[in-house]
């Protein structure tokens, strides 16, 4: 039973994924602010919380049928990739002062990122010994780590440092990155080793190079819109 509710789940979870990976594009190649801009912005929005919705319950799934490894990881994705996606929308609702209830589900999201970065680190370091999947957890535990100073921020500093712009761009762009990296980890690495026969020792490279190149370009974006303290 679990199997096949795992199995529907995914058939949703795919096509939306792939609709995702193509409408990321769009909104981060648009004239910022247009009305295209905003109504693609949208429509990749919807579809990466349907594609983290059917992830999460594809993880209970695989944690229920004894699939640890994987439900592990594509958990830890689900969060990684849940909190920029809230707040690069969410973070241009706020005003001057942002409300409480932002703050406070910034806190837990933050809370949780950095408890499940640390999981990861050490189930990829006592359990993997570095080997295979653990190269990745522990790659990907540590991009969570800098959550956990921003846990002890209060709001005055938060506001300072978070601006609307700034937090739009950089959270759309890290939530396309953690898009295209669980698509290397699962489905891509498939067509990576089974069809073009890529050894698994090299799928570090697939699975990190979005994370780099995102970076890269977070960086030419703040540069582009001249982004300063006072957007």
């Amino acid at each position: 039973m679990i199997s096949k509710i795992h199995d529907l789940l995914l058939w949703i979870h795919i096509p939306f994924g792939v609709v995702s990976l193509i409408l990321f594009w769009l909104p981060i190649s648009l004239r910022k602010g247009s009305a295209l801009h905003r109504q693609y912005g949208r429509y990749y929005f919807y579809a990466m919380w349907v594609v983290l919705a059917t992830s999460f319950l594809m993880s209970l799934c695989n944690l229920v049928m004894g699939r640890y490894p994987a439900a592990i990881y594509l958990g830890y994705l689900t969060i990684l990739t849940a909190y920029p996606l809230w707040y690069s929308l969410e973070i241009l609702q706020q005003k001057a002062t942002w409300s409480l209830r932002y703050f406070l589900t910034r806190k837990i999201f933050l809370a949780i990122l950095f408890l499940s970065g640390l999981g990861m680190i050490l189930l990829g370091t006592l359990k993997f010994h570095f080997a295979d999947m653990g190269v990745m957890m522990v790659f990907f535990g540590l991009v969570a780590l800098p959550s956990g100073r921003e846990i002890l921020m209060s709001m005055d500093s938060a506001m300072k440092k978070e601006k609307r712009i700034r937090m739009h761009i950089r959270g759309t762009i890290i939530s396309g990155i953690a898009a295209y990296t669980a698509f290397f980890a699962f489905g891509g690495s498939r067509i990576l080793i089974d069809i073009l026969h890529i050894h698994h020792r090299w799928m570090i490279i697939p699975w990190t190079v979005p994370t780099l190149l995102g970076l890269v370009y977070i960086a030419y974006m703040k540069r582009k819109y001249k982004i300063t303290t006072s957007t």
